[in-house]
Formats: C-alpha cells, structure tokens, sequence
C-alpha cells in the first residue's frame, strides 16, 4: 500500500528540517510492501522550500509550488490532486507523528481491509477512515485526546459533531482512503482557514462513510487553553462558510446544518456571555446544554465549555 503525506507549506524552513526527519522515521519503519510519498504544497511562493540530502531529489518527495497563496484547503487539494497513493494523511507543517505512525496505519489498514472484504464478491473492500488517539501537549502537562472508551466510540458519531463539535482534533491522526474523499470538498474549497477538516468529515459522515478508532497515539498537538477563545472563533467563521457552501448546493441534509449552526452560534455566546448570561443562554437552550455537559462530564474533558 502507498500513502501520501500532504503538507501546505508557509515560511515554514524553521520546521522543515524535524518534518523532513520524522517522515524519513516512519519510511525506516514501512514494510517493504508500502510505501510513502510526501507532497509539500509552497504556499508561500516567494519562499523555496529547503529540503536537504537525498530527499531533495527523490521521486518520493515533491513540492508543488502555488501561482500564490491560496490557503490551507485549496493547497492540500492541490496536494492531493498530486497524490498517487492509497491513503492520505493531511499534516501541517508543524505536525508531528510518532516515527512508527504511517506503517501503524498500515498495519490496521491491512487488518480491516481483510475483515472487511471477508463474504464480498470480487476485489471490493470497505474502506474506512482510520481515526488514531492523540496526544495533547502543554507547558505543564500531557494528557490523551480521548480519555474514555466512550469518548473513543464517538468519532464517527454524526450526531455528535452537529450537537457538540468535531471529534478529531486534526486530521493529522487520520489515516484517509483516497477515493472517498468527496469531489464536492475539492471544488467547494473555502476562503477562510480553519474547518476545512470539519467540512471533510461532515461530508464523509452524511455520505455514510464509516469511521474506525485505533487506540494508538499517533499523533501529537501542542494544545494552549489562552488561545481556545481566539482559535474557536476563527473555526466557526470557517464553518458558517462551508455551511452556506452546502445549502447553496441543495444538500439533503439541511436539518443537519440548522442544528450545526445553532451549536456553533450557541457556544460562541456562552464563551462571551457573563455569568448570568450563560444562565439565560442554558435556560433557552436546554437540550444543547444538558448534552454538552454530560459530554463533557463522559469524556472527562477537562478543559473549555467549546470543543
């Protein structure tokens, strides 16, 4: 199997030189049935990308270079338009993946593939998007992404990405078949940064596309609660866009949008709101409220009201 790292790349030489070195550890740790690609998409034009040593020259690693900048989403479809693997993993330039995670994807991607495919005519196989754990840094503490195994049954929960927010902190820890990603998501790409993955997965899960946990932590993010307001807040503006995209486009599922929208805007007051505000927020919204708290409560998420 062959899978493609897709990086959009912005002034980012500072990272490239550990990027370069944690893609190198997870090709030492493939099979040599597998294979790795990586594509960094130059999003920042005037600035060349410094790769160094052999990489610099091999098939295996590519960069695509932008006419100018366009954005996060558009630079991963213009990745991923480059792909020629199996699966893809859309990492930022930052990221970083345990030296072991591709050939862990593989691994269970191999193993459901065969359980799968078992009782199915022909060469069809039911391909799933593999969700791993995480691993939250901060300055004083670590911590797992999903904490309890109720936690962990939600990640292809649909309901629970309209009624509490998304489940995957990023799609760095996703291992995602190539052929289900949605033709509507790479011609529908948004101009503000931030929910293009939510936008991904909302697609995915209305489409009916299955999700699979592997209880690994694969994947590592550098978590800072003082910024949560801030980044949350761009994240919605990012997700009211795609959900105009869909109703302009005539989707099915409208219902589900209204109750994506009133979440989103609903949280957004509480964060603002003052004490008795949240009170008068909680009172009209009773619903949200109650499954947003044992939410919280289930998957022992210890930090912010907003997920």
């Amino acid at each position: 199997m062959k899978v493609s790292v897709i990086t959009p790349f912005y002034e980012g030489n500072n990272y490239i030189e550990a990027y370069q070195d944690m893609m190198l550890k997870n090709i030492e740790h493939l099979s040599e049935d597998d294979e790795l690609e990586v594509l960094l998409v130059n999003d920042s034009p005037w600035e060349a990308v410094s790769l160094r040593g052999a990489v610099a020259t091999s098939r295996n690693w590519r960069i695509i270079k932008n006419q100018k900048n366009y954005g996060i989403h558009l630079s991963r479809v213009h990745g991923l338009m480059e792909a020629t693997g199996d699966y893809v993993i859309f990492l930022d330039q930052d990221d970083k993946l345990a030296d072991n995670a591709v050939a862990t994807f593989l691994e269970e991607a191999k193993k459901l593939a065969t359980e799968t495919s078992e009782g199915m005519e022909g060469n069809e196989i039911c391909y799933q998007v593999i969700v791993s754990n995480a691993t939250l840094e901060q300055k004083d503490w670590t911590s797992s992404w999903y904490r309890t195994d109720y936690h962990k049954s939600l990640v292809g929960d649909l309901r629970t990405y309209l009624r509490i927010g998304t489940q995957i902190i990023s799609p760095g820890q996703c291992l995602i078949p190539r052929a289900l990603i949605p033709q509507f998501w790479m011609e529908n790409t948004l101009a503000k940064n931030g929910a293009d993955d939510y936008f991904l997965w909302i697609l995915m899960l209305e489409q009916g596309v299955p999700f699979s946990y592997l209880d690994q932590e694969l994947y590592v993010h550098h978590f800072t609660e003082k910024n949560l307001s801030a980044d949350t807040s761009v994240t919605d503006t990012s997700s009211f866009e795609f959900i105009e995209i869909l109703r302009e486009a005539g989707v099915s599922y409208t219902e589900d949008l209204d109750v994506l929208e009133h979440m989103l805007r609903f949280k957004d007051a509480f964060r603002r709101a003052d004490k008795a505000g949240k009170i008068r927020l909680a009172m009209k919204n009773p619903g949200l409220m109650i499954s947003n708290v044992v939410f919280k409560i289930r998957t022992k998420t210890g930090y912010g009201f907003n997920r």
